[in-house]
Order: C-alpha cells, then structure tokens, then sequence
C-alpha cells in the first residue's frame, strides 16, 4: 500500500490549480463545433481557496488520493483476476476521474456469482522468462505480456488455469450474444453478456452528498408513466439509497472504492477481503510468486486510511464539470429539452443534505470527513441531469439483473460533462449524443420520440445544449 507523499511542499502546484480551479466553475467560451474541455478533474473550488488561505489539509488528501488514484499495481498484489492495474486505466478522459474511451467490463446474464466477468488472469502476464541483450540480463522475471496477457473475451485466447475457472464460475463464452432483454430468446431463458465502460467520477462528492430522502421525493413527484425505482442497498452497516454505478449498486464512495478495488484490480482490502478465487494463490512463474495468502492486501495505516480511502478521498473532492455559456441554439435547446420530457428524468437541480457527515461513512480507520469539506458539499444546489434512480429502457437495458434492477433496468445517466465522452451508453454503442437519444426506449420511448418529431436544426439544438452542461 502506497503511503501518502506530501510533506507540505505543495507551494509550485498550488499556483497552477488556483488558475485552473477558477477558471473551471467560471462560465467558459460559447460552445463551438469544437468541444471545450478546459477545467475537467480539477478539486473543489472551495478546497482551491482553503490552500490560498494558507490551509492545505483537504488539497492534501484529494492529491494523495489522485497520486494512489494512478498508481500501478504489480504481482502478487494485483488479481489473480482482474480488469485493470490502476484506476486511472479506466477513469482518465478527458482528465484523470473521467470515463473511458474502450469497453472495461463484462457481465453475464446466468453468471449467479456475482460481479463482473474478469478478463486478464495473473498466470498468463508473464511469457519467455528472463532475456539478455549483450551482457546485461533484463527482465529477470520474464516479460510482462501486452498489454496484460490475452484476454479471456479473446476468441483465440488459449485460456489459462485461472481464466478456465473463471470463465465456469461465471458462465462466460465468446458465442454469447449481447442481450437484448425484450427478445424472445432472452424471454425464453437463453444466456447473454452486456459490456460496460467506467462512468465519469466528476461531482460524484456532491451526488454522495445528495439525502436518501431527496432521492425519495424526487420519484414520488415524477409522473407514474417515467417513475424511477429508487434501489436501497445495505452498505458498510446501513440501509442506504444506492446512486453510483450503472444499476444503481453503490451508496457510497467508500463502498465504490471497494467494490472496484476488489472487482476491477484483485485488491482485496478492509470492506472486501475475501479473494475472488484462490487459482494462483502460492504458485510461481519464472521465479515470481503469483498471488500470496496475504489478505487483505489494502491495510488501513496509523493515518486512519487505506488505499480505499484515498480514493474515495479523490472522487469525493472533484469538482462537478464546468459548464459553457450558452449561445441562441444552446438556449433554444435547454427550453426543447424540458419541452419533449427528457427532464422529467434527467432532473437539472438538486439540493444536497446540508449536512452530508450525518451519513457519509468514516474512513476504515473511523476518521470523519473534515469539517470543510462537509461545508463545501453540503447545502449545494447542483445541476447534474439525472434523478439517480433506476428506470426500464426497454431493449437499451443490458439484460443483467442486479438486486432490485432488473434487466431492462438502469440507472439515469447524469449529463454534466457530457461533452467530454467518445463513446455514449453504457456499451458504448452510440458515437454521438444524437445517436443516443435516439437509442432511449421503454420508459424513455416519449421523450425519444419528440426528438425524433424535432427538424434537424433543433435536434441540433438539443445538442448543442448538451454540449454546454
């Protein structure tokens, strides 16, 4: 575990975020066809004046976090299954905390295990044992596969001993068809897979930060025909409303940190201790010992924090994405997009609790958020396009049943930030935001519908509007 790095020598960094952070909650240039993405993964305004005013103490732990944030895992520490080595392979455009630009994750519909399905095993990352060039031997412990050895969604993957296990624990196969969860094989039973990328971290301080009951009443007052399911999960000791991930899972970031932690990189730590499978644990390749009988690797230190912490210390104190000045289309677009109901679930303001410690958890080592952090996200309006609840999208769900989320099931998108993504829904089928919309169905058909009915220069419109949140 990577203990933290600072020693208050932040003076140089400071500077250049204090300009950044500021620009970034000001209003930037009107959109233009080219997408601004100044501002993106910078800290909380509030904690950007903190340091000015000589305190550094939060700057500190969100920069310790971001440092962690990047940070490669290596053997026996990362799997034996596993997706990635650092959270910033998946989280990292258009900054660091942000999405992905590739699919990260597969689910299986039969797979009653639970979790994803886990593509690079730790005993297939080395390959040729140790090599030389002239008289210098390098890579003493074979060379690390590219880009994490072959991949069990491979068609030609001769599958290790790990990813065999995996693929039987799981249900996976190559032939399995991506689901279409109104089909009439998927009614009769028939297995399938969905693929996921990583949503943006950006402002996910403030969606932690948004009252169980906020959520509660913001489905009670949408009309019946769009109602979102609000999903509770229990979570670090307490019945929680669940917000994060793509069906709703997730109540807090300390338990998004886990899970992921434990999920995406085989890290097994203090809310998740237990490995995945025990397939590599003690054996060697080429000398390197694969995976130790050490859980949980991720220990809480003297400091009160695990690397858990730090990262839910990271994601906890990302600002929300800045916004653009809105130009005639743009303005028209924000009246069309109430106009043909995409606000009924893409809700444009929240308040958040004002005072959200009453039930963000403490740390593992029971350290509270700090007193100005609490401020800086407490009492909040925010503006981030989404109600956080559940709702069937029809053939756009992803077939995977998750607790109270069932296959057509998923999790209202927030908009903020939209602008800064590749690749739009939650397998990245769509290529522009037009293409999304038009790909909304079940409790969405309305509103796709009205933007279909719209001429094309006030689907631009909407568009434009987007591009500007």
């Amino acid at each position: 575990m990577r203990q933290s790095f600072w020693n208050l020598t932040v003076a140089g960094v400071v500077v250049g975020l204090v300009t950044l952070a500021t620009s970034a909650r000001a209003q930037l240039p009107p959109n233009t066809n080219v997408p601004n993405l100044s501002g993106f993964g910078v800290p909380l305004l509030g904690i950007i004046a903190e340091v000015s005013n000589g305190n550094t103490a939060d700057f500190e732990l969100f920069a310790d976090g971001q440092f962690d944030f990047v940070d490669v895992e290596t053997l026996p520490q990362v799997g034996p299954i596993f997706n990635s080595r650092s959270c910033g392979s998946c989280h990292f455009q258009p900054a660091l905390g942000g999405s992905g630009a590739f699919i990260n994750e597969v689910r299986v519909r039969n797979n009653n295990a639970g979790g994803p399905v886990h593509i690079f095993a730790s005993d297939n990352i080395l390959r040729l044992g140790p090599q030389q060039q002239g008289n210098q031997t390098i890579f003493p412990s074979g060379v690390e596969a590219t880009p994490l050895g072959c991949q069990i969604t491979s068609p030609k993957c001769n599958l290790s001993r790990c990813q065999t296990e995996e693929a039987m624990r799981t249900t996976f196969a190559n032939t399995l068809p991506i689901c279409d969860p109104t089909s009439g094989a998927f009614l009769s039973g028939k297995n399938c897979s969905a693929e996921r990328q990583s949503t943006p971290l950006f402002g996910f301080g403030f969606i932690e930060a948004i009252a169980d009951s906020t959520l509660f009443n913001i489905a009670a007052n949408q009309p019946r025909s769009i109602r979102g399911t609000v999903k509770q999960v229990s979570e670090l000791g307490a019945t929680r409303v669940a917000r994060f991930g793509w069906k709703d899972d997730v109540a807090t970031l300390r338990g998004f940190a886990s899970d992921a932690y434990l999920n995406e990189m085989g890290i097994t730590n203090p809310d998740a201790p237990n490995e995945r499978s025990q397939c590599a644990l003690n054996r060697s390749q080429f000398g390197v010992l694969l995976d130790a009988g050490d859980d949980p690797e991720d220990t809480t230190d003297a400091s009160g924090r695990a690397d858990i912490d730090r990262f839910a210390d990271f994601m906890r104190a990302l600002d929300a994405p800045p916004v653009l000045a809105q130009n005639a289309s743009a303005t028209r677009g924000s009246t069309l997009f109430s106009s043909i109901g995409c606000a009924g679930c893409h809700v444009s303001t929240i308040q958040t609790a004002f005072n959200p410690a009453a039930f963000i958890p403490k740390t593992t080592g029971g350290v509270p958020i700090s007193g100005s952090l609490n401020a800086f996200l407490g009492n909040e309006t925010i503006h981030p396009y989404s109600d956080f609840l559940l709702h069937d999208m029809g053939a756009l769900g992803d077939g995977i049943t998750s607790g109270a989320a069932g296959p057509r099931m998923m999790r209202t998108s927030p908009l903020w930030g939209v602008r800064a993504k590749s690749r739009f829904l939650h397998d990245g089928r769509a290529e522009s935001i037009t293409d999304a919309i038009k790909l909304h169905d079940g409790q969405a058909t309305n509103a796709r519908n009205g933007f279909n009915a719209l001429n094309a220069t006030d689907q631009q419109a909407v568009v434009d509007f987007l591009n500007t949140i």
